[in-house]
């Protein structure tokens, strides 16, 4: 059971360390720092008009960082559906862990 927890401890940390997380972290920071960006992602919000959804999304899709902060977004969310689908596969449960 020990290596088992040794194991799990040094793959969160490799997890911390890899280049999935740095450019994750780096785009988020990217993204946080973007006014201009985030006044558009306030707008739609709020937006009741179809037409102005579709372009005020489309001018945030085209935004290099939101690109590329969703593909590592999505990449640790795949990764962590595995680890939930494993676990459910140990424990016989339908809870998985939540993240």
């Amino acid at each position: 059971m020990n290596e088992i927890i040794t194991a799990t401890y040094n793959f969160l940390d490799t997890l911390e360390d890899s280049d999935l997380i740095k450019n994750l972290t780096k785009y988020k920071n990217n993204l946080l720092n973007n006014k201009a960006l985030l006044a558009k992602i306030d707008n739609i919000r709020n937006l009741k008009d179809d037409n102005k959804l579709i372009q005020g999304r489309k001018e945030i899709y085209e935004d290099n960082d939101y690109k590329m902060y969703m593909k590592y977004y999505n990449e640790l969310s795949l990764l962590i559906m595995k680890i939930n689908h494993k676990y459910k596969e140990y424990t016989n449960t339908t809870k998985g862990c939540k993240g």
